[in-house]
């Protein structure tokens, strides 16, 4: 790690005690990684004085302590001002470029909302072949031409998952933006526009700002090629978690899918959007919203949103029996709660009778109070108080950050569901407009799953199942086959 200068022992261990050891890493790996904050504003108010204070000192080769000092309280008043007009808001945009986390107070309050959705030419390869392979798709992966593409599209997700732990995003555009990755092209994508608020009509009306979010291509088996599976014709991989039954390898969640956005008030060309900045990680600001609702004390009030879980065959949060994988709960937590998103609510249904006692030894200390379990099983019958789209409209708002996982290992109650996901309309208040992310496992027939799922009849074959992802990505949620 390069040096600017000189710094003695004794400022250091006094700057080393009023910042955190993140900070000072935040601070000397700066140029160098793509995993720190953009901007020091993004730290307490406090600590950005010491942050300004050490990084004259390292950075100037003579001791300017003297002026330092002085100039670090002017820097701090200035801050304060600073802080005095800008408010950190989900979803809004920036008092500067407008496309930002931050929103200044008088300015219209801006969101974003699903626009399109595209398939990759790798997606859409798969479509055209894919009533044809389904009879032998095992051998249809292991060709040469897709054995080599799941390879680069499996080892660009696990690479994205496996970022250390202690990286979190708690704000909009966390991490800093890099270029664009060669294998990023076989990935399909969620596009957005920007809408801002007009308070005379009390609606969102559409503004200039383009954006775009990557997604797994639907491709193969709608599972992970490396996972067992196919036995002896399963795909193998260095580097790879695990071949479990269970692999989740192939997911792209969104806190771990880059995207980028400018404000275009036209789509990008393919190679304009090649050479827009990226991001890799983080909440881009489609992620949830404000709910702006007229008050006649205040004027327009906006309520902040929730982040709600839902886990529809959820078995007990952190195993079934001895098998770690087939428990989901964890794997929610981890991917999303411990990144700096908690549940305001994580909801577990399970239909098989659980021990209470266990249930609640298995979950983290920091989900007490926000996790619900429902030992019952939901259904689909209309005017059932335990209707599971009913529930879904009473918990969760537009504006919330809303994952779904559907996943009970029963054809005859999970299309219903499905059905109704298709056929609704989302601007007339139907369910899916609050999905986000929808982890589903659908239960179709055809080999090597028709063994494993029982010979699930009358639920069509795979082909119905790509159409099926695709139509929901078509309605604006983030769609994954489930393992």
């Amino acid at each position: 790690m390069p040096t600017h200068g000189r710094t003695t022992p004794a400022l250091l261990h006094t700057v080393t005690r009023l910042l955190p050891a993140s900070d000072l890493f935040r601070l000397a790996c700066r140029r160098s990684s793509p995993y720190q904050l953009p901007d020091v504003e993004r730290l307490p108010l406090a600590r950005r004085g010491v942050v300004f204070a050490f990084t004259v000192v390292i950075m100037n080769r003579k001791a300017i302590l003297p002026y330092l000092f002085a100039f670090s309280g002017v820097v701090l008043l200035l801050l304060a001002f600073s802080r005095m007009r800008h408010t950190i808001l989900p979803g809004g945009s920036s008092s500067s470029s407008s496309i930002g986390p931050f929103w200044k107070k008088g300015d219209p309050y801006c969101k974003w909302v699903f626009s399109h959705y595209e398939q990759s030419p790798y997606e859409l390869e798969w479509f055209s072949n894919i009533e044809t392979a389904q009879s032998n798709i095992c051998d249809s992966v292991a060709e040469p031409e897709h054995a080599n593409a799941s390879q680069i599209i499996v080892s660009r997700t696990v690479d994205l998952m496996s970022l250390p732990e202690s990286y979190q995003w708690q704000t909009y555009d966390t991490f800093n933006s890099t270029s664009f990755h060669p294998s990023d092209t076989f990935m399909s994508r969620m596009h957005y526009n920007r809408t801002c608020y007009d308070s005379k009509t009390e609606t969102f009306q559409l503004a200039k700002g383009k954006g775009v979010q990557l997604i797994e291509p639907l491709w193969g088996m709608l599972r992970d090629p490396f996972d067992h599976w196919c036995k002896k014709k399963s795909l193998h991989m260095d580097g790879h978690p695990g071949a479990s039954g269970q692999s989740k390898a192939h997911i792209m969640p969104q806190g771990y899918a880059p995207y980028t956005y400018t404000l275009a008030d036209t789509e990008p060309t393919e190679e304009a959007l090649q050479q827009q900045e990226w991001r890799t990680h983080g909440l881009p600001p489609w992620h949830s919203s404000l709910r702006p609702s007229s008050d006649p004390r205040v004027g327009v009030a906006f309520r902040p949103p929730q982040n709600i879980h839902l886990d529809l065959g959820s078995s007990y949060f952190g195993r079934w029996g001895a098998d770690n994988g087939a428990a989901s709960g964890q794997w929610f937590y981890n991917t999303y709660h411990a990144r700096g998103q908690p549940f305001d609510r994580f909801i577990a249904v399970e239909v098989e009778v659980l021990n209470d006692t266990t249930v609640f030894q298995q979950i983290p200390d920091d989900l007490v109070g926000v996790y619900t379990l429902m030992n019952v099983g939901l259904s689909m019958d209309k005017g059932d108080h335990l209707n599971t789209v009913d529930m879904i409209k009473r918990v969760v708002n537009p504006e919330d950050f809303f994952v779904f996982k559907l996943d009970i290992d029963s054809a005859p109650i999970e299309e219903p569901i499905l059905k109704s996901l298709l056929e609704d309309d989302p601007e007339e208040g139907g369910a899916s407009g609050l999905i986000d992310e929808l982890m589903f496992e659908h239960h179709v027939n055809y080999e090597p799953m028709a063994g494993p799922w029982h010979n699930p009849q009358g639920v069509g074959d795979l082909h119905r199942s790509y159409t099926c992802f695709r139509d929901l990505r078509m309605k604006g949620i983030r769609a994954h086959s489930w393992p």
